[in-house]
């Protein structure tokens, strides 16, 4: 930005602008210095650039800084390498490193408790770990990645000051900004990809020191570097190592390394928010610690029988009974509870989810596709364009279980999904509409059990 400055203002001054003379090193007057006062041993360290007209550019190891007066704590014993540089109208400069020697440690900077649930303490690491998997699972969060408006990415101390926690209450109310959304990781595919995004330990084993393991991501896959936890600012900045992070997440945002929001961190979990660089918004990185994931035992979730009383009577009441295939939400998914896992309520809904391709362009495919229990035990399936396949049916009154004998009913909806059955051939009723008025039966979810996931594929039937 100050550079673009500059040629402006000799765009209008000359019609050939040029860069200014580069300063010698003599002419740049900058400092560093040591308070011993407050700390003997050299710990804390102040940076002054007095130099007019100039951008300040500080490395010092664990960080780094563009003010011009900025002063560091180092809170272990060592020798630190400060480097600065100056940006001015003529091109940077570069400035001869200073070497400091801190010859005490100072732990009062880093035994705050937000540092110990972030490292483990003083003298040991801890390793995180994005909440996502191989196998679309998220073991606390509901995605790896949530999203939130300018208003509502801050993190809110604990009143015991031993935690900090997202409130998603906003200081400024007036709605313009003021909001969160979180994807639902099997459902929201879009949000990130399945796969194992690696690790990320912070230690305080000598130092701030950080090292980061990228599987998912391109790029370089391990970085050692070092990190700094502002823990008044409630901000996180990383040097020479990136968090782990979503594929987009590098391209999307302002920076991956500087003025990181911690918004929530606790001793197993931990969100970090990322300013986008184009859109007044953050996007939240989710993790869980390494021992949290190494220990998590997914909540027991016993396939329920779903008492929908008198099976048979439900499927062919009196002889017979057609069940027609919902044109308007032909199939979703459902949690082992009856839960949709959609909120599909139109065929509206399924297109704009954008990888579900089933739209205008099916429903002749499926107009008249619709199948038939028979009291005795018999079923047909008749396909849109007229064909018919028969066969029987029984069902076991304790599980809802449908099994199918002689036939498989199969009614393509699009070009990737269609009505299918278990691999045993088998459907369970998973879930049945019923008529306010009569409780009459109107409509039946269908479902196929996922052989590795704790949910259906459900099949939606209305009476025709």
């Amino acid at each position: 930005m100050f550079l673009a400055t500059m040629f402006i203002m000799t765009s209008c001054q000359d019609d050939s602008p040029e860069l200014g003379e580069i300063p010698s090193k003599s002419e740049i007057d900058f400092a560093v210095t040591q308070d011993f006062v407050k700390d003997p041993g050299g710990n804390t360290v102040i940076m002054n650039n007095s130099t007019p007209g100039t951008v300040s550019m500080w490395d010092y190891g664990t960080g780094r800084s563009n003010r011009a007066n900025d002063t560091v704590r180092f809170a272990f014993k060592g020798e630190y390498v400060i480097k600065f540089s100056a940006l001015t109208a003529g091109g940077v400069v570069e400035l001869d490193p200073i070497t400091v020697t801190v010859t005490e440690d100072n732990l009062n900077y880093v035994n705050d408790p937000l540092w110990t649930l972030l490292t483990g303490g003083v003298g040991n690491e801890k390793t995180w770990l994005m909440d996502a998997n191989e196998d679309i699972e998220s073991k606390f969060f509901t995605s790896p990645v949530y999203f939130a408006g300018m208003d509502n990415a801050y993190g809110t101390l604990a009143e015991d000051g031993n935690s900090l926690f997202w409130s998603k209450v906003c200081e400024v109310t007036d709605g313009v900004n003021c909001w969160t959304y979180e994807p639902n990781y099997k459902s929201d595919t879009w949000a990130a990809a399945p796969m194992d995004y690696g690790t990320m330990t912070f230690s305080l084993d000598g130092g701030p020191f950080l090292n980061t393991d990228h599987k998912g991501v391109a790029g370089v896959n391990t970085e050692s570097g070092t990190f700094f936890l502002d823990i008044n600012a409630k901000t996180l900045t990383m040097t020479d190592a990136t968090p782990l992070t979503v594929a987009y997440g590098p391209s999307d945002a302002v920076s991956v390394n500087n003025n990181i929001r911690v918004i929530s961190l606790t001793e197993n979990t931990m969100q970090l928010a990322f300013k986008n660089k184009v859109k007044n918004e953050y996007f939240v990185i989710n993790y869980i610690s390494k021992d949290y994931s190494d220990n998590w035992v997914p909540e027991e979730q016993p396939d329920p029988n779903f008492d929908h009383g008198d099976q048979t009577e439900i499927l062919a009441i009196t002889n017979t009974k057609t069940w027609k295939l919902d044109l308007q939400v032909p199939y979703n998914w459902m949690s082992l509870t009856g839960a949709p896992l959609n909120n599909w309520n139109s065929r509206a809904d399924i297109v704009a989810t954008g990888w579900a391709p089933y739209g205008d362009g099916d429903v002749a495919n499926i107009d008249e596709a619709a199948i038939t229990f028979a009291e005795d035990g018999k079923v047909e399936v008749k396909q849109d364009n007229g064909s018919k396949q028969t066969g029987t049916y029984s069902i076991d009154e304790e599980t809802n279980m449908i099994t199918f004998a002689g036939i498989s009913p199969a009614i393509p909806i699009a070009s990737w999904v269609s009505v299918s059955t278990t691999a045993e051939n088998q459907w369970k009723i998973v879930k049945i509409e019923r008529d306010v008025l009569t409780d009459k039966a109107i409509g039946i979810w269908f479902g196929k059990r996922d052989p590795a996931k704790a949910e259906y594929m459900v099949f939606h039937f209305v009476l025709r």
